[in-house]
């Protein structure tokens, strides 16, 4: 018996990565999640305007193509995002700050300073999302987009 097409891939958080982002960011955030024992896997071309792609957008997309519904993207400047199929606007960011390493972006994240192990504690809170589990980074309110 032989099935048309490619093999469904399996489940796991997907990571979309611009061809440039930063090596070290890229490395703790697939630790990060492998570490909550969830599954990665880099996700496929990003349609059209990848060159210029964001982290939310990114992620975005990481999200969609994920059986998870849950997709992290790491755009050229470092800054990750995690967004889940669902919903519509970015769950967690991390973008560079001034000095070496990632520091706060502009949505939820960690404070200043933050560094490798931040983006690690990142890729795990995407991994908790899918396990359920409570988010081990702090967290400010965020509205969605267009709510007041």
């Amino acid at each position: 018996m032989s099935r048309d097409g490619p093999a469904p891939s399996p489940p796991a958080v997907l990571v979309a990565v611009h061809a440039a982002a930063p090596a070290v960011v890229v490395r703790e955030v697939y630790a990060g999640v492998e570490e909550q024992g969830i599954p990665t896997a880099p996700a496929g071309a990003v349609d059209g305007g990848a060159e210029d792609a964001g982290a939310e957008q990114l992620g975005r997309y990481a999200a969609a193509e994920s059986r998870l519904e849950v997709g992290v993207g790491v755009a050229r400047d470092g800054t990750v995002a995690v967004h889940h199929a669902l919903v519509p606007h970015v769950l967690l960011t991390l973008g560079p700050g001034p000095g070496p390493g990632p520091g706060p972006g502009p949505g939820p994240g960690p404070g200043p300073g933050a560094g490798p192990a931040q983006v690690r504690v990142l890729g795990g809170d995407a991994a908790r999302i899918v396990a359920g589990l409570p988010l081990r980074t702090s967290l400010r309110p965020v509205e969605p987009p267009g709510r007041c």
